[in-house]
């Protein structure tokens, strides 16, 4: 239950915002942790996951107007950061989210990385809050240029157990709903199976369809790396995606050397001066706001890239996504995982669905930042829940 502050908090936080509303000001905030069961494991680089583990925060004001975030836990404790960093929350404005966000991440500096995904979270969820409250969309307040944002559908989740074939199938299905870009999940790069997958792919699908790869840190050296990179550049792959973590920037001076695919990284930037390092040499620079400080440090990334004329596409959270593809053209497309492919299951818990065509993301106009969730159809899912009030 959301629990309404006090008359004398209410007084006081309105005199600290500069006379704003006090039923505009934050009240609660709750946090839940949900993991939710996959058909089968998820291969990532040499990773398993047999469930996909969700933190969901909803923030709500005094009118009870919700806004929403969720991310990828990555096996990271964030549910006590973020129980500890609301306490920061409750009671600010959305509109001074900036200030309440530095606030918190200047609290725990020796945690700092996994402090700032915990606050990554707050800073979308007081977002979506705020657009609800000034009746506007994200995209609308950063000032929308366009109102679909091409898409990079993600493909080839469980090959393991489906075959090859099976994803074959699924790469021509998509290239026939109108996609010319197509990313693919092989699983550990740096093996001769994976290689041969990908020729196959390739040999099966149009020669103007772009493939990107994502290696997802599974090369174990630069010399794997750049191997790796000339065999894909011999199948005319694209983009490769994440040989390196992003603090292992320097390492991409020897790929960037080797020519083609390009170099796409950044997902799990947590500073956004990290950004600055890997558009040294990345092709595609990728941005999450879940993982980097929020929207307004995700912004930094697409900034800094536009003005260098590299390409961003973000990390999934697809309708996140497309508010910021709506508003920067530097974004050259999203990232969304088919709802189809079953590995990315809290798709089934939006308000709204998203509206695909053609390759395109329509973009959602609804006030927030399209990333709204159905809170009662999730709590019998729901583990871990925490609220965070007066």
């Amino acid at each position: 239950m959301t629990s309404p502050l006090s008359p004398s908090t209410r007084r006081e936080a309105t005199r600290i915002s500069g006379g704003a509303a006090a039923d505009n000001l934050v009240a609660a905030v709750e946090i839940a942790y949900c993991p939710l069961e996959l058909p089968h494991p998820v291969k990532l680089g040499h990773a398993y996951y047999s469930e996909r583990e969700y933190v969901v925060v909803r923030v709500s004001d005094g009118q009870g107007r919700h806004g929403f975030a969720y991310g990828y836990t990555r096996g990271l404790p964030l549910l006590p950061l973020l129980e500890k960093a609301s306490r920061g929350v409750v009671g600010t404005d959305p509109r001074d989210r900036g200030r309440t966000v530095q606030k918190m991440t200047e609290a725990t500096p020796s945690a700092r990385s996994t402090l700032v995904r915990a606050t990554s979270l707050l800073e979308v969820a007081l977002w979506d809050l705020l657009g609800k409250q000034v009746g506007l969309s994200l995209s609308q307040m950063l000032g929308a240029v366009r109102n679909e944002v091409p898409v990079l559908p993600v493909a080839g989740y469980f090959r393991d157990v489906r075959g090859d074939e099976a994803v074959i199938g699924e790469l021509l299905k998509l290239e026939e709903s109108g996609y010319d870009q197509i990313k693919i999940m092989v699983g550990s790069l740096d093996t001769p199976e994976a290689m041969g997958f990908l020729a196959q792919a390739r040999e099966s699908l149009n020669p103007r369809t772009r493939l990107a790869v994502d290696a997802h840190y599974s090369l174990p050296s630069v010399e794997a790396s750049v191997r790796a990179m000339r065999s894909l550049a011999d199948l005319g792959v694209w983009i490769l995606e994440d040989p390196f973590l992003p603090s292992e920037w320097r390492r991409m001076a020897a790929l960037a050397s080797v020519g083609a695919p390009g170099i796409a990284i950044g997902e799990d930037v947590s500073e956004p001066s990290q950004f600055l390092d890997l558009l040294e040499h990345a092709t595609v620079l990728r941005v999450d706001p879940t993982t980097c400080g929020g929207v307004r440090a995700a912004i930094s990334g697409i900034e800094a890239a536009g003005i260098r004329g590299t390409a961003v596409i973000p990390h999934v959270f697809t309708q996140l996504s497309a508010q910021l593809g709506s508003a920067y053209t530097a974004v050259a497309c999203v990232e969304h995982i088919p709802t189809e492919s079953q590995s990315d299951p809290i798709d089934q818990f939006f308000e709204r669905p998203l509206r695909v065509s053609n390759g395109h993301v329509l973009v959602d106009q609804m006030p927030g930042a399209g990333v709204g969730l159905d809170w009662d159809r999730l709590a019998a899912f729901r583990g871990n829940t925490t609220t965070v009030s007066e």
